[in-house]
């Protein structure tokens, strides 16, 4: 059997050092302080990002069927509420008179502060997962269908309109203009400017950011027409086990002075404000995931093995460059002299 073993001992790919050969420096000492330093910095961040997770975002079919959703508006347009009109037509040609679900309050026009006025909407960040899920916090509008002042300059239009999920538009003109109402706007009183506090589709959560929020435009042109595209994706927000179902949307836009034909002295088209939106096929996934648990303790081993033998390599490294440029006798400066050998006098 100690034969065996004597054999076996042959094969030995990592060469012991006897104790009694080791010698120690202060050198090796501050080496060996600073790897295992720098190990436990990195088990620290390792350990932050395991418990942490990582956000993982995946496009997908969207496999659900729905056929309604809501448009959630907020926003004051410069003209009297009682020459405005409001409706919904989509794709199905279905119509559904918003005015008949919106809140229609009459006040002074003014633009806020923070707001963004006469810019284009050309670039939105998305919200990361962790701002989604500390603001989302779902709200309804207060009321529906209320009308209050309309007699004022501006009008306050807020509230929640039922539509297919098809693609369509939502129009705010004036009335007499591209529809038959028994009343009918004067020129004069036509005005477009308008600014938007919110415009989200789906749930109502008033404290996520979507591209046309806090946004506005401002005009001096009565047959001003403002006409904004949003194509929407749903998107699943998921963390710890909560859910989030909203729609995000790209917006661009577009805005022109409509002409007056000199023969009728009619306009050549009908002023307003014009929502058009589509829905994508598919579907935004951002989910937080962890590493499997093996797998993270896997990942600490190769890293501590991997800094082990970086810092054996360094510590050569400067070992030889010492000698070269300062000679053996800087190399054994500081070192641990060993006595009692066979060869010490």
């Amino acid at each position: 059997m100690d034969s065996f073993a004597q054999k076996v001992k042959t094969f030995d790919a990592f060469p012991k050092v006897d104790p009694q050969h080791q010698v120690r420096s202060q050198r090796g000492g501050l080496s060996t302080l600073l790897t295992y330093f720098c190990g436990l910095l990195i088990l620290w961040i390792e350990i932050g990002g395991y418990i942490g997770g990582y956000v993982d975002r995946q496009f997908t079919v969207d496999d659900q069927i729905r056929s309604a959703l809501t448009i959630n508006v907020d926003m004051i347009v410069a003209m009297p509420c009682q020459f405005i009109h409001t409706n919904v037509e989509d794709i199905t040609h279905d119509t559904y008179l918003a005015g008949e679900t919106l809140n229609f309050e009459g006040i002074h026009f003014f633009v806020p502060d923070s707001f963004k006025i006469n810019n284009p909407n050309d670039f939105h960040e998305t919200p990361d997962l962790d701002e989604v899920m500390q603001e989302s916090l779902r709200a309804e509008f207060r009321s529906e269908g209320a009308r209050v002042n309309e007699g004022a300059p501006a009008c306050h239009i807020f509230g929640s309109i039922p539509v297919n999920q098809v693609r369509g538009d939502f129009r705010i003109t004036g009335k007499g203009f591209g529809y038959r109402d028994r009343s009918h706007v004067p020129f004069e009183s036509l005005n477009f400017s308008h600014v938007i506090q919110e415009f989200s589709f789906g749930e109502f959560y008033p404290y996520l950011n979507n591209p046309l929020d806090a946004t506005g435009k401002v005009t001096e042109e009565r047959l001003q027409t403002y006409m904004y595209y949003a194509k929407v994706v749903p998107t699943l927000y998921e963390q710890l086990g909560l859910e989030i179902d909203t729609n995000q949307y790209s917006l661009t836009e577009n805005q022109h002075v409509i002409k007056v034909d000199q023969s009728t002295h009619r306009p050549d088209g009908i002023p307003g404000i014009y929502f058009l939106y589509d829905f994508e096929p598919i579907k935004l996934v951002i989910r937080e995931k962890r590493i499997p648990f093996f797998q993270f303790i896997a990942k600490l081993a190769t890293i501590g093995g991997g800094l082990l033998i970086a810092a054996g390599y360094l510590f050569r490294l400067y070992e030889k460059l010492l000698f070269i440029f300062y000679g053996q006798k800087a190399v054994q400066q500081n070192r641990e002299q060993k006595t009692g050998g066979l060869l010490d006098i």
